[in-house]
């Protein structure tokens, strides 16, 4: 069945009265909790196993209590330090009474950037996120991860990580291979119309959601089939790309939204398939959202000197090009910012200026392309810093993820 798009709508900051509980495993630097407390869930835990993300966690939960924010996303004693494999249960206030449980199982094992290892890697952690999705139950699920799962190496794991969800009744048996299980639920979905869960799995690029930033990633969003009699569908776009071509090289907005006169690089007439991209015509979404965009207001970082007012905005000297390292050009989205699996990556970390010349994105810079904003404070070296901002869900995708699902399901 080919699911059909629905628009969601617009929706402001829910109230208290209306707020959803959610468990979110694999928090990291925060990303997805953000966004989706910004879509009404209330986080009774947030899990995490690498300590010093759960320092930065703590750290901002504090911050909010010190200042008495309205938006505080998750207090300091729900971060809980600890293996997804191995979590206590019964530390979780209601945890079986879930509205959702949202995470993004370590991406290593599936991602073009990793070695590859995929189901056999020990870092996979989708075993033990179904498990809990087995005990607790929730009305709603939300998983998301690399495209690389897509890869044709990668697929029927990940059609068997679907099934499961689909039919979590259906555990694995002792000594029982990932495929032998894979073919038992199949039976007993072929038999049985009507799962547990409605899913619906979607490819999504976070430009088209109004981050500054190619970023594409598998999302699954799953509905408890007492909830809904259907599976939710996909979520649609907010931004295009040919937006952003008409804005720049026909009506010239953008250019003149930043109080600037297009580089010859941008001129007309190397613009022509762009705009025929375009069709000439008013498009009728959002145009992506540009590195120039994002970094908008932010002064010129000082090169190894933290800035008074803004935090995490310290220069980073030694920029250079090289091939497969060429930076983010500044009137673009952003290229992806990934974690770095031997320290922190560098290419699509760099701003490349119209002019040719490049430095590196401050923490804070970096954090922006992720839709961070600007009071939350990453602590520890930069390399922690871009580890957990390149593991993270843009926090404006996790929003509308959010709302998409509150919207379609009812709640």
């Amino acid at each position: 069945m080919v699911l059909q798009a629905s628009p969601t709508p617009s929706v402001g900051q829910p109230d208290s009265q209306s707020r959803l509980r959610s468990l979110e495993l694999f928090a990291g630097g925060g990303g997805m909790a953000l966004g989706l407390h910004a879509a009404g869930f209330n986080h009774s835990a947030l899990v995490e196993f690498d300590s010093k993300a759960c320092d930065t966690l703590r750290h901002n939960a504090r911050c909010w209590a010190i200042h008495g924010s309205k938006n505080q996303a998750w207090k300091d004693n729900a971060v809980m330090l600890h293996d997804v494999r191995h979590i206590e249960l019964d530390a979780i206030e209601n945890y079986d009474s879930l509205d959702l449980l949202a995470g993004g199982p370590p991406c290593q094992p599936f991602s073009l950037g990793g070695i590859h290892a995929g189901m056999n890697d020990s870092r996979n952690m989708f075993p033990a996120a179904l498990a809990l999705v087995r005990r607790c139950k929730p009305k709603l699920v939300l998983f998301e991860n690399v495209a690389g799962l897509l890869r044709k190496s990668f697929a029927p794991y990940f059609d068997y990580v679907e099934m499961q969800l689909r039919d979590p009744v259906c555990i694995p048996r002792k000594n029982e291979t990932w495929a032998e299980h894979a073919e038992r639920i199949r039976v007993r979905i072929s038999r049985d119309c009507k799962p547990d869960y409605y899913v619906t799995r979607q490819l999504v690029n976070a430009a088209d959601f109004g981050v500054p930033q190619i970023r594409k990633r598998v999302v699954l969003m799953a509905v408890r089939s007492d909830i809904s009699d259907c599976p939710l569908p996909p979520i649609t776009p907010t931004h295009s790309e040919a937006s952003l071509h008409y804005s720049q090289f026909v009506s010239g907005d953008y250019w003149d939204r930043h109080n600037l006169i297009a580089p010859p690089s941008r001129s007309i007439s190397k613009a022509k398939s762009s705009s025929e991209q375009s069709n000439l015509l008013s498009p009728r979404l959002e145009p992506w959202q540009t590195v120039r965009d994002a970094i908008e207001g932010l002064p010129e970082p000082i090169d190894g000197k933290p800035h008074p007012d803004y935090l995490n905005h310290i220069g980073i000297p030694g920029a250079r090009s090289y091939p497969g390292h060429t930076g983010s050009d500044i009137d673009r989205p952003g290229k992806t910012i990934k974690a770095g699996v031997h320290g922190v990556c560098g290419g699509e970390a760099m701003i490349r200026f119209n002019d040719g010349k490049l430095r590196y994105m401050t923490v804070r810079e970096s954090a922006r392309i992720q839709t961070f904003p600007d009071d939350y404070e990453f602590l520890g070296a930069r390399s922690h810093a871009m580890r957990h901002i390149g593991n993270a869900v843009p926090v404006q995708l996790a929003k509308e993820i959010g709302l998409h699902m509150r919207f379609h399901s009812g709640m």
